[in-house]
């Protein structure tokens, strides 16, 4: 998924002042006719609603205007002249004019960043070294190097690899770099992650975030009763990685790169499910939301579960919980939806 500058109708409201900030992701405002707007920043997306005109903020029910991921998941911050900069809206009849163009660690809301994050569900065995060595030979004097981070996220330590392990958590993937500024990095016990971030000219990161839960949902659904119906599944233990690149929005070479990364992302992974009722075995619905892109999947994943009609990508319950209490619940698979 693409971020940079969302592209938001400006909503044009008047405010009275700056949001105050109210907690940790909440912004507080009133706009001139009288109306309380709460906005709301967590983990990318935004949300902003509205009372009506001279309500009181805790006695009146708001009005959802829009809810949308405008950053990547984990961005945590935005400042109070940021969101009225995207949203379109003054204080006091006056353009409000942002204090800085990016904040530490933090997100470019000008636009002169691009940012693309993905993530891919694979299998443990040799899925995501394939995917890794189709990256790198797309790209010809490509390095693989392997970044740890020394001290929280101040300092780095790196070390060229040409393999990714079963163990690796993050890989490196640099293109376009100066070959004796790339071994004076390596060889140091470490330096700071400006320089690591300034060695590549380009960089594609591959993350593995699953931090070793299961995936599969097996051990959820048997906490919820499916364990004595003996619902005849399988299911294959697999991992969650991101996939990201960071450019400038105007750079032509950049958008090359990207182009020629998702070509490649086309050709590994699928996405959509087929919903399966396991108790009957009758699919019940098709599942083709993915709106905080998390349910990509490899081919190779899609191959196991079509090799027999009881395979599943993952298992769950149907429905989003909290789930009633004296609920029945549905037990369901998700299985690769195949286009003919």
């Amino acid at each position: 998924m693409f971020y940079s500058r969302p592209p938001i109708e400006p909503l044009r409201w008047d405010l009275v002042g700056l949001p105050t900030p109210n907690g940790s992701r909440n912004f507080d405002a009133l706009t001139a006719d009288g109306r309380p707007i709460d906005f709301r920043f967590s983990s990318g997306w935004l949300t902003v609603e509205r009372g009506e005109v001279g309500a009181q903020r805790d006695d009146c029910a708001m009005e959802e205007v829009l809810s949308l991921p405008i950053s990547p998941f984990g961005t945590m911050d935005i400042e109070a002249e940021q969101i009225c900069d995207i949203l379109g809206l003054s204080v006091n009849g006056h353009a409000v004019v942002p204090t800085g163009n990016r904040l530490d660690r933090g997100f470019d809301w000008s636009g002169r960043t691009t940012y693309w994050h993905s993530s891919h569900l694979m299998t443990y065995q040799g899925d995501a070294e394939a995917l890794i060595r189709k990256v790198a030979d797309a790209f010809p004097g490509s390095v693989m190097v392997q970044p740890t981070w020394q001290g929280g996220a101040l300092k780095v330590r790196s070390r060229r690899i040409t393999i990714l392990s079963e163990s690796d958590r993050v890989v490196t993937i640099g293109i376009s770099f100066e070959t004796a500024r790339l071994d004076k990095m390596l060889i140091a016990d470490d330096v700071p992650t400006t320089e690591f971030e300034g060695v590549f000219a380009h960089r594609i990161d591959v993350i593995r975030a699953d931090h070793d839960e299961d995936l599969t949902g097996k051990t959820d659904i048997e906490s919820r009763g499916a364990r004595p119906l003996h619902l005849d599944y399988e299911v294959l233990r697999h991992r969650r990685y991101r996939i990201q690149m960071e450019y400038r929005t105007d750079d032509a070479q950049a958008h090359s790169i990207m182009q020629g990364l998702l070509a490649i992302i086309d050709e590994h992974f699928c996405r959509n499910f087929l919903v399966v009722n396991l108790e009957t075995g009758v699919i019940i619905a098709e599942d083709t939301t993915d709106e905080e892109d998390t349910r990509s999947y490899s081919r190779h994943l899609r191959d196991w579960c079509l090799a027999k009609s009881n395979r599943y990508v993952s298992v769950g319950l149907l429905g989003a919980p909290p789930y009633p209490v004296d609920s029945t619940p549905t037990f369901v698979g998700f299985r690769p939806m195949v286009r003919r």
